[in-house]
């Protein structure tokens, strides 16, 4: 886990369409979902990358498009009996306990991240992309990308209409 005055940072990694890779601080996830793309309800006017909203366990949910979030074009061909796995990332601060849910492609599992793994973000990417980001790592040759939960929660507070539906 740690390594003298090192203290490793777990994260849950997740895979998302297109082969892209991104880790979520541990701490800030709370489930595992499973729904089909029929239980999103669409909200014109939006930001792209919020899909709508779902009903879970009579709360309702923001489910995001990280992808489309991260500025990369969604793979085509998705159908409302199609399942998707979501992932709910909650904020750091539990007063107030506001919550949206990543769609993935595949659960990877938790891995530790050491401070001297934690590489920059690279530079070549576009600012907009850059302040989802809080760097990214090297495991077993693959770039995984860490995000920033706090940038995300921001953004989508942004977005109108959303804000309100955050928090209920």
């Amino acid at each position: 886990m740690a390594t003298g005055s090192l203290r490793a940072t777990e994260y849950f990694h997740v895979e998302l369409p297109r082969g892209v890779n991104v880790a979520i601080p541990l701490d800030q996830t709370a489930e595992v979902l499973s729904l089909q793309a029929r239980d999103i309800c669409l909200i014109p006017g939006v930001s792209p990358a919020l899909l709508g909203i779902s009903n879970q366990r009579g709360r309702l949910l923001w489910m995001l498009d990280l992808l489309q979030l991260l500025g990369l074009n969604h793979p085509s061909g998705q159908t409302t009996n199609e399942r998707l796995t979501a992932l709910v990332v909650r904020e750091a601060t539990p007063q107030q306990p506001r919550q949206f849910a990543c769609i993935v492609s595949r659960l990877r599992g938790i891995m530790s991240v050491l401070p001297d793994q934690l590489q920059p973000v690279p530079k070549r990417l576009q600012r907009e992309v850059r302040q989802y980001l809080a760097g990214f790592v090297q495991m077993e040759r693959l770039p995984i990308l860490l995000l920033n939960i706090e940038a995300i929660f921001q953004a989508v507070a942004r977005s109108p209409l959303s804000s309100s539906a955050l928090s209920l």
